[in-house]
């Protein structure tokens, strides 16, 4: 039998669905396949958590086919002088919170962006290393680095996503769930920050069946 792997945020997790386990998209494609899976995602999770915690479940149950979502840039992902590891998550900040002064003094779109794509490119250059068999998606959200590149990068792309010569991407807005509306048709209402409607996660289920099989 099939084994899957699916990674993600609270996209691929399911927030905001009635009876996630049931609508969201990785119980979808697995029905389809009749397969074995296991949904890794966490809510309000970085790519870089994302792409290492996805690396070390492949190392640990040789999945036959990883479903990988990144998530939106801005999140980041560091170690603390304990070996710890912390998320910071922008949405959440406040006076309060210790990554006030990075996102205030040091972060900038172009920051998170080139942080998205070297995830992208270790994840897919591993991948390729241990002939791991995969597919994937991006929640851009219409984040303007990604539709727009060219209008902040003097190579018109950038320099990691340039590293990913054979990574056709998929977005999540922009090539499979609406318009740049700020909550668009396949998306549930904003209630808590505009995730997928059960419709919407049948759209992400139906892409995620067609890229498998073109594999």
């Amino acid at each position: 039998m099939m084994s899957l792997c699916f990674s993600g945020c609270s996209i691929t997790w399911g927030d905001e669905l009635r009876n996630r386990y049931q609508e969201r998209y990785s119980t979808l494609v697995s029905k389809h396949y009749d397969s074995r899976h296991f949904n890794l995602s966490q809510c309000g999770i970085s790519n870089d958590s994302i792409v290492r915690s996805t690396i070390n479940n492949i190392q640990h149950t040789n999945p036959d086919i990883v479903v990988i979502q990144f998530t939106v840039h801005p999140r980041i992902e560091y170690f603390t002088e304990n070996d710890t590891i912390e998320n910071w998550t922008p949405q959440s900040l406040n006076k309060f919170s210790k990554s006030r002064n990075y996102y205030v003094t040091h972060y900038n779109e172009l920051v998170g962006n080139e942080n998205m794509w070297k995830n992208i490119f270790l994840f897919d250059s591993f991948c390729k290393s241990i002939n791991q068999k995969y597919v994937s998606f991006i929640a851009d959200h219409f984040e303007r680095v990604i539709v727009k590149p060219e209008k902040y990068y003097n190579n018109k792309i950038g320099y990691w996503r340039k590293m990913c010569k054979d990574y056709n991407p998929v977005f999540l807005q922009k090539d499979l769930l609406g318009t740049s509306e700020q909550y668009p048709e396949h998306y549930a209402q904003g209630k808590r920050g505009g995730h997928p409607s059960a419709e919407g996660h049948i759209k992400i289920a139906d892409k995620i069946i067609e890229l498998i099989d073109a594999i």
